[in-house]
């Protein structure tokens, strides 16, 4: 059983609500200048290579966009693949997007392709994940809900092999020096902001 600590808790939904506040301040034009240049320093960084299988997120409200992000891949010769929440639990399921998917509103009123081909998470090569917040170690906050958290529980008993690469997308604006975490919280190995791509300290 998690044993969850009130006190950590609060202090994520603080950060949460100062991260949104943040997030939300920057003028439209300059939240689509810097979804533009992320996806020019992922495609510098080699993740958008022919025959990749890539997943990402669509964007609600003043999340960063990934759209320029998933037609570069697109073009690049990736196959793209979209998250959809579960009616129960939180693992998600990842659905191909492309021209032949049907769009439907899913949970959350945010849009979700149906489409014939399904990817499993083990099966993809690089994530690109959502989030409110992270911190200098690469640890992600979120909205809240364990998704992503549960559905790639497995990455943390891999060591060597990282498959897959869990990449956050995110502005500058987001980033803070600590996070609190707990232990079950999911850990990036690469986060793209407009000013470039950051790891994890060695």
């Amino acid at each position: 059983m998690l044993h969850v600590d009130p006190a950590l808790q609060q202090d994520k939904a603080n950060w949460r609500k100062e991260l949104r506040r943040r997030r939300a301040a920057m003028h439209p034009q300059q939240r689509h200048a810097a979804a533009r240049q992320i996806a020019v320093w992922a495609r510098g960084a080699g993740l958008l290579r022919r025959g990749r299988r890539l997943a990402a997120y669509m964007p609600t409200g003043s999340e960063c966009s990934t759209w320029p992000l998933m037609l570069a891949a697109q073009h690049h010769g990736c196959r793209v693949y979209l998250p959809i929440v579960p009616k129960r639990g939180r693992k998600l399921s990842f659905v191909r997007f492309d021209e032949h998917a049907v769009w439907q509103l899913g949970a959350y009123n945010i849009p979700e392709p149906r489409h014939a081909e399904h990817c499993k998470p083990r099966a993809l090569d690089v994530v690109f994940v959502p989030l409110v917040g992270v911190d200098g170690q690469l640890r992600r906050l979120g909205q809240g809900g364990g998704y992503y958290d549960t559905t790639f529980h497995f990455r943390r008993a891999r060591r060597h092999w990282r498959r897959p690469l869990l990449v956050g997308i995110a502005f500058d604006c987001q980033r803070i020096d600590t996070l609190p975490a707990d232990r079950w919280d999911l850990g990036l190995d690469l986060l793209i902001t407009e000013s470039g791509l950051h790891r994890r300290p060695v």
